[in-house]
């Protein structure tokens, strides 16, 4: 299905901005809402606001008419990662995580968009040892114990709200680490861009990292994923992703036969993860499947540290 219009909700962000460039390659009108978004010569149709201003996104959604409503938007004031920068004001990551998200459930139910998606994430979860099964499904009770996932959490609430309250069709999409080239990284990939760092510069590293595999997907697939959630009127109200899964020690190997020359390796530290492995069945269910692997994460990323080697 083509000539949908679809507005983005924090389309400046990595997720956002991979959403933008694939709705305008398949044909759609693309719209992006966000603090900051100025007109610029891309294609998209761009409206500056922040989500609480309701004058303000109610004008966008008047003037931009969109099909659906896709929510990529998260607090994140200082670049420093979204779990940071709620764990340093956990009071204001609520307040736009979920606040602003159940402000913009308002405004489309305002607005006769009744199409939603949220990019939602696996930090709702609790600790692996909370839960029966390697891997967990929908099924499973969200029990967060970080700040940032007791937003997103919220947020998942504001999505109930929104579907038995103001009548609206919306999915969370739980998305894991995402990776790939047009981010640069700090909050729980900083371990990651070290690696990454010393691959493309060609310098030995042995460092220490987590043992326990985690779960990641590169940026174009969940843009993937949210470009056929927007297309359905109705889809289940959450969804895991897992996309790949790797270890650090996978990771090390990979970047060094990416490498030439590169010497990276790990040595496994004790310690439990904070999240459990995830079952992303429902979603492949559904038609998506990952077309990016590792190789394909770390090759691109490293073409990007070394041909701007100051976005580091």
């Amino acid at each position: 299905m083509s000539g949908r219009r679809i507005l983005v909700v924090g389309g400046q962000g990595f997720v956002g901005s991979r959403l933008l460039r694939l709705a305008l390659d398949r044909g759609h009108a693309a719209g992006s809402f966000g603090p900051g978004d100025q007109g610029a010569a891309d294609g998209v149709a761009r409206f500056e606001g922040r989500a609480e201003e309701g004058g303000r996104l109610a004008a966008a959604l008047r003037a931009f008419r969109p099909d659906a409503v896709v929510w990529a938007a998260g607090h994140n004031p200082s670049g420093d990662g979204l779990a940071r920068a709620a764990g340093a004001d956990p009071a204001q990551a609520v307040a736009v995580n979920a606040g602003a998200f159940a402000a913009v459930l308002s405004a489309c139910a305002a607005a006769g968009v009744s199409r939603v998606v949220q990019c939602g994430s696996t930090v709702v979860y609790g600790p692996p040892a909370t839960y029966a099964q390697a891997r967990v499904d929908e099924n499973a009770e969200p029990a967060p114990r970080s700040a940032y996932g007791l937003s997103k959490r919220m947020a998942e609430l504001a999505a109930d709200w929104g579907e038995e309250a103001l009548g609206l069709s919306v999915t969370t999409l739980r998305l894991p680490l995402v990776l790939g080239p047009g981010r640069w990284y700090v909050g729980a990939a900083t371990l990651y861009a070290r690696l990454l760092r010393a691959a493309a510069a060609r310098e030995p590293l042995q460092a220490g990292a987590p043992a326990y595999p985690i779960d990641a997907v590169h940026g174009d697939d969940a843009a993937e994923a949210l470009l056929l959630l927007s297309g359905m009127r109705k889809a289940p109200r959450r969804l895991n992703m897992a996309g790949l899964t790797f270890t650090y020690a996978e990771l090390a190997a990979a970047l060094s036969s990416l490498g030439p020359g590169a010497r990276i390796s790990v040595l496994p530290e004790p310690g439990a993860p904070d999240l459990p492995l995830v079952d992303d069945s429902r979603l492949r269910g559904l038609g998506w499947e990952p077309r990016r692997g590792l190789d394909a994460i770390l090759s691109e990323t490293l073409r990007e540290i070394v041909e701007i080697p100051n976005h580091a």
